[in-house]
């Protein structure tokens, strides 16, 4: 669902003008992600299994293309998870969204613009003396309080003595001394923003033809950085100030001088040239790299209409991250683009002339479309896979050459509309000889499945990799 519910949905801003609801991709990525986080940890499975039913609803939705219908399922689902339904003052407070300006901007601006708006159409009218807070973290008291008696309401948040940095923004609606709404979100300040933007786009052009790693991500991170600072479009809630510096350390450096590598570890962004074009990738790089130590590759495929950022901030809250952490293991989530798109093997081998990836131990996963992605890529290099996890989707084997033997995680949710194939998928791959195992998930839809499968999957991962590390004694 949408980029961030096939695709991260996570931050492009609508500042609303009419009162009529506009959600963005952002506000539904933070609604998505707050609810897969509360479902995780809910106990009681009757509320599981009503809130999936709401979640339904939402996938319905985004292909529908009706994004306020979106907000609204995923908002009702949310509620499904608590013992009582909400009040009036919180059902309409549950019902807004805040919209900033721009998510990157530099403090001595003095201040930023927001707007709160309607997400989807209130059931009620809005409650009188209702107040908006907005606060950075760090703050004892709110930096702004508007009075809301009407969607939409303007302000602006003064910044002229914020720390940079990437800040968390908090906001929260309040009757009298209640508290009916409370919400965090992202906003980067970077000081000397725009002379650094305009620095950092001279040397992109000066160095982009170069085609190095660095060259090529330090070009993407500069168009990105540039959106962030008018209506932003990205998906998902960028360290945009880390960027910012992490850009301009790749291009102060000589020409081809490694920035990335095993010796930086975390969450980046990163452009990838290939033999024909190039791969946009967001990779998590292990902490205690060592050039001399091989690592195992968890290579993610998202879903129709997703992107880079699927896997790490959705399908889960982005649970597949953790998972491959505590195992020292790298994570590479490719985008796939609409025109063209990548070889998995020939990213994978370009990815490990960087970082010791060790390319006995590719591991796939492909959610949807992504579930056929990785299937086409294993029927045309079965022996460069050591196991393949596959939910919520299906794919052609053709003749299943070279599957015999090789291990297969099949899964779907019970509700998943995407079952069929999946099932169809596994029949054809078991035809072939290869060790397939299929797993069915009550009650779960679509887009859950893979916050549901996951845990199974790791586990069938440890399993297929064990002969190796056992022949390795």
């Amino acid at each position: 669902m949408l980029r961030a519910i096939s695709r991260p949905l996570v931050i492009a801003l609508v500042v609303g003008a009419a009162a009529t609801a506009q959600v963005d991709r952002h506000e539904l990525g933070l609604r998505l992600r707050t609810f897969e986080q509360r479902l995780g940890a809910c106990a009681d499975r009757g509320r599981q299994v009503a809130a999936l039913r709401e979640l339904d609803r939402a996938v319905q939705a985004f292909f529908r293309f009706d994004l306020a219908a979106v907000a609204r399922a995923i908002d009702a689902a949310d509620v499904r998870l608590d013992a009582a339904p909400p009040e009036a003052a919180e059902r309409f407070a549950r019902s807004t969204q805040l919209a900033l300006a721009a998510r990157l901007c530099d403090p001595k601006a003095g201040a930023v613009a927001f707007t709160l708006g309607a997400a989807f159409a209130a059931a009620g009218p809005c409650p009188e003396g209702l107040l908006l807070e907005v606060a950075l973290d760090g703050d004892a008291q709110p930096r702004v309080v508007v009075p809301v008696s009407a969607l939409p309401t303007s302000g602006v948040l003064p910044l002229a003595e914020a720390a940079v940095g990437d800040r968390v923004l908090k906001w929260s609606l309040r009757l009298g001394d209640r508290v009916v709404l409370q919400r965090r979100q992202g906003l980067s300040l970077a000081a000397e923003l725009a002379p650094r933007l305009a620095a950092l786009a001279a040397k992109v052009e000066e160095r982009e033809a170069n085609g190095t790693l660095e060259d090529a991500s330090a070009a993407m991170l500069a168009r990105l950085l540039a959106s962030m600072t008018g209506s932003p479009t990205e998906e998902t809630v960028l360290p945009g100030a880390r960027l910012l510096g992490d850009a301009e350390a790749m291009l102060a450096a000589d020409a081809g001088a490694p920035f990335f590598g095993p010796a930086r570890p975390g969450e980046h962004w990163v452009r990838v040239p290939l033999r024909r074009g190039a791969a946009t990738v967001r990779i998590a790089v292990p902490a205690g790299g060592d050039a001399a130590v091989l690592r195992p590759v968890v290579v993610a495929m998202h879903g129709a209409g997703g992107s880079e950022n699927m896997f790490f901030d959705s399908y889960g809250a982005g649970a597949i991250v953790d998972l491959c952490r505590s195992r020292g293991w790298y994570l590479v989530a490719p985008r796939s683009e609409l025109l063209g798109g990548y070889d998995a093997v020939e990213l994978v081998e370009a990815l490990a002339r960087r970082w010791p990836i060790d390319l006995g131990k590719v591991l796939l996963v492909g959610h949807s479309m992504g579930a056929a992605q990785a299937t086409a890529a294993v029927v045309r290099a079965p022996g460069r896979f050591a196991a393949v996890a596959l939910l919520g989707g299906g794919g052609g084997v053709g003749k299943g050459r070279g599957l015999a033997g090789r291990p297969f995680f099949v899964g779907a949710g019970e509700r998943d509309f995407g079952r069929a194939g999946a099932l169809g998928l596994h029949r054809a791959l078991a035809k072939a000889g290869a060790a397939a195992e299929w797993r069915e998930y009550e009650a779960v839809e679509h887009l859950a499945v893979v916050q549901f499968a996951l845990p199974d999957v790791f586990a069938f991962y440890d399993r297929a990799l064990q002969p190796a590390a056992d022949a390795g004694k």
